[in-house]
C-alpha cells in the first residue's frame, strides 16, 4: 500500500490537468482564415457583448440576446455564423459575394488564393 500512496499525488494532479487541457481544447472556437474573416466580420450579424456574469450574442439585426454557458459561446457563435454564411454568402471562381436578407448584394470580397476558397466552402458549407 504504501509503495502506491507515493504515487497517488502526482497520478492525480496528472489525470487533472489532462482533463483540463481536454476541456480547454473542446471550447476553442473553429479556426478561421484572417483575411477572410476579417473581411466579413462588418457583415456578420452577430456581437459577442460583456455582462456582469459573462457573455452574451446579440443579434444587431433583431436585438435578440443569447444567453449560452460561457464555456459553449464560441461554439453558439460558429453555428450562428455558419448558419448565416450558407443563407447569405456566394462563392464565385475567386469572389465572396456577400448578400442581405433581401439577396442584395452587400460586398464583393476578392480570394487572393485557394486556400480561402477552401476556407469558406468548409466553414460556411458553401459548394
Amino acid at each position: 500500500m504504501n509503495r502506491f500512496s507515493k504515487y497517488l499525488g502526482p497520478a492525480l494532479g496528472l489525470a487533472f490537468f489532462l482533463i483540463a487541457f481536454v476541456t480547454l481544447m473542446q471550447s476553442q472556437p473553429e479556426k478561421r482564415n484572417r483575411y477572410v474573416y476579417t473581411q466579413l466580420k462588418p457583415y456578420i450579424p452577430y456581437r459577442i457583448e460583456k455582462k456582469m456574469s459573462g457573455l452574451r450574442i446579440r443579434d444587431t439585426r433583431t436585438g435578440e440576446k443569447i444567453e449560452p454557458d460561457n464555456t459553449e459561446i464560441y461554439h453558439v457563435l460558429d453555428r450562428l455564423e455558419k448558419a448565416w454564411g450558407k443563407r447569405h454568402l456566394q462563392l464565385n471562381a475567386s469572389q465572396l459575394i456577400v448578400h442581405d436578407d433581401q439577396n442584395r448584394t452587400l460586398a464583393t470580397i476578392p480570394l487572393r488564393n485557394e486556400k480561402e476558397r477552401n476556407w469558406v466552402r468548409r466553414f460556411f458549407s458553401i459548394k
